[in-house]
């Protein structure tokens, strides 16, 4: 009896987020330097909430190297979420167990919303490639702050092109497009200062519905207040026990009048910004070239996957800069995307000009669903092609391929499981220091 669709997206799901989790708990957890330990850190700040029972008011570290300057992103969000989990399954995978069930279910929502608007793809083949791609395995499966960032991206950048008329599907009312957009600010908040981003496209989307004199402002300022109350219910104790101005300790320390350096870094930024829905796979695999070749000579049977997504992750970026521009006849809003997608862009780079922190891919990673969409409006155009076809399903069998081979050698290395005891004898005895110490001057 053949299954039903419904069926048959539960089993991928199901397959997906089995796989994300092993994937995400694979990766770098006891680390050799501070930066390294950044996951570890992370995972500090629940086992603490758990273990003390105290509220988390602060959450992620700020570090600065060169100047040994700390501080911490007011909220609570991050050591609930990380904490939480071990009441009902106090076991070291917990927290990986909800953050990918958050993250999977942000990317199900990211694809259903990309197949209603491009009907012509189908939702199991958006979902796979979208769940495999480098930056959501690598930065969406680990106990990092910039890896809940992602559930939040989702909500904000769906209700940010629902809202806005002549590209707008009616998927969402205005005052729910605007509920999502303050969900996903208000949680992207307490998890990383890129939060800092997304108010001006909030104000774009008012001015925009303005401008095309489309509905008023009550409902969209309401709805908008409601979806930002759900997350900011966690950021309010902070403010009321340290005050507002425990909020922007982190920004003002990176603020600089004009970098220079930033400024001529547009090209670098560009293509860091286009790779987020490729599969820019080298960054991933260590910091240069060697480790790199240290890693795959200790795993030859992945060369061939990873020499062909190696080509493939150097031409898409190229592909979204030039194939973009041509016109659609199917979906001519596609123009409004890109201008959208490269606006944004544009955003970015000017907000890098004042700012002593480069210009990392990670910083901006909150961009990725908007140019997840604008990539599948691309990919739609050749989708009915069978040659188009069997080159997906050919860099998915590869992604699959050098992802599990990816995850079975770095389990070996540094991973949870390399001192997984350390982790259930700090839960037993309800004390987080026999896992670690937090980091010197940290507020929670």
């Amino acid at each position: 009896m053949p299954l039903s669709n419904r069926t048959r997206v539960l089993l991928l799901f199901l397959a997906l987020y089995c796989f994300r989790t092993l994937f995400g708990l694979s990766l770098l957890f006891y680390g050799t330097t501070e930066v390294e330990r950044d996951s570890l850190q992370t995972y500090l700040i629940g086992l603490k909430c758990y273990t003390t029972g105290t509220w988390p008011y602060f959450g992620p570290d700020q570090y600065l190297l060169t100047t040994g300057f700390h501080s911490q992103i007011p909220g609570a969000l991050e050591g609930l979420a990380v904490g939480l989990p071990f009441y009902p399954l106090p076991i070291p995978e917990a927290p990986f167990l909800l953050l990918n069930l958050l993250s999977l279910s942000a990317l199900a929502l990211l694809a259903r919303y990309i197949t209603r608007r491009l009907p012509e793809l189908s939702f199991g083949f958006v979902f796979a490639w979208i769940a495999l791609l480098p930056w959501t395995l690598n930065r969406s499966t680990h106990i990092l702050n910039p890896s809940f960032l992602l559930f939040g991206s989702v909500l904000f950048f769906i209700g940010f092109l629902e809202c806005l008329p002549g590209f707008s599907r009616a998927w969402l009312s205005p005052a729910w497009a605007f509920g999502w957009m303050g969900f996903g600010l208000f949680w992207a908040m307490q998890f990383h200062l890129s939060w800092v981003l997304l108010p001006p496209l909030v104000l774009f989307g008012f001015a925009w519905r303005r401008w095309k004199k489309e509905g008023g402002w009550g409902k969209e300022a309401l709805g908008f207040a409601g979806g930002a109350a759900l997350p900011a219910v966690f950021l309010a104790p902070t403010f009321l026990k340290y005050g507002f101005a425990s909020g922007p300790v982190g920004i003002v320390k990176v603020a600089q009048v004009f970098n220079l350096d930033n400024f001529l870094s547009f090209f670098t930024l560009l293509a860091r910004y286009l790779s987020f829905p490729c599969f820019e796979m080298p960054r991933f695999l260590g910091s240069g070239t060697a480790e790199r070749l240290d890693f795959l000579n200790h795993a030859p049977w992945l060369y061939p996957p990873a020499l062909f997504l190696l080509l493939v992750g150097w031409l898409q970026p190229f592909a979204l800069l030039l194939y973009g521009w041509g016109k659609d006849k199917r979906h001519p809003e596609g123009a409004f995307l890109r201008w959208l997608t490269f606006g944004c862009l544009a955003w970015i780079w000017v907000c890098f000009w004042f700012t002593s922190t480069g210009p990392a891919a990670h910083m901006y990673y909150l961009f990725l669903p908007l140019t997840v969409v604008y990539y599948f409006y691309l990919w739609s155009r050749v989708s009915a092609k069978p040659a188009w076809r069997r080159f997906a399903a050919a860099c998915l069998v590869a992604s699959l391929w050098f992802q599990t081979g990816f995850l079975v050698q770095r389990m070996k290395d540094r991973s949870l499981y390399t001192d997984r005891g350390r982790i259930v004898e700090a839960l037993r005895q309800k004390n987080y220091r026999l896992l670690w110490e937090r980091r010197k001057g940290s507020f929670y």
